[in-house]
């Protein structure tokens, strides 16, 4: 490739980044208020990942709830492992952007395996190297790879294979990819057999 095409490559790259960083911004404030308001209107000190669950499971919070993700989309589901009894902690609530197929499923970046900031950071990353003149509207979708995600170090503890047979509840339910900042900062996950600390300060010894 000529180096002027990398170069412009890079600059589109940069330029979704700087509209995901934004987002981050402008929806901080906007996710403080809403988990207040979900409260307030329950009457009750409920946990803030259940109402983030509910907005995304409902058609009007999602772009699509198809049998099968596309690769490079965003999508949350429930899910019951085969293995569990064989795992030390698993997320029943996978906040996931696919990456490759599998015989019955597939392979994913789960962010739920990062704190906020770093999960951020890594879609950051992600978008920079995807260097795509795409707009980032709602239905938007990242051309990922093996390849792409590894060099990124803090991808590596995300990466998990996903069957079709163990999804439950309404199936997957497509983030729409304006949301994705917003969606990403919520306590969506849901870890069964160790806290969410145990997880992240595992994840982090691994990068």
């Amino acid at each position: 490739m000529a180096i002027g095409a990398v170069l412009k490559a890079g600059a589109r790259g940069a330029k979704l980044a700087a509209k995901f960083t934004k987002q981050i911004k402008a929806r901080a404030g906007k996710a403080k208020e809403w988990f207040k308001g979900a409260v307030q209107a329950a009457h009750k000190a409920a946990m803030p990942g259940s109402y983030g669950r509910k907005q995304y499971s409902h058609p009007d919070g999602n772009v699509g709830n198809p049998s099968t993700p596309d690769i490079g989309g965003f999508y949350l589901y429930q899910y019951d492992p085969k293995w569990k009894d064989k795992l030390p902690w698993y997320d029943i609530w996978p906040l996931v952007f696919p990456f490759d197929y599998a015989a019955g499923g597939f392979y994913g970046i789960n962010v739920h395996y990062l704190p906020p900031n770093a999960r951020a950071d890594l879609m950051l990353r992600l978008l920079e190297a995807h260097g795509s003149g795409a707009l980032m509207n709602s239905k938007f979708k990242m051309k990922l790879s093996y390849n792409i995600i590894t060099k990124f170090r803090p991808a590596i503890p995300c990466i998990k294979r996903y069957l079709y047979g163990h999804v439950r509840g309404g199936g997957f339910y497509q983030i729409p990819a304006d949301d994705w900042s917003y969606a990403a900062a919520l306590p969506m996950q849901k870890f069964v057999k160790a806290s969410q600390s145990k997880v992240w300060k595992w994840s982090a010894s691994q990068y």
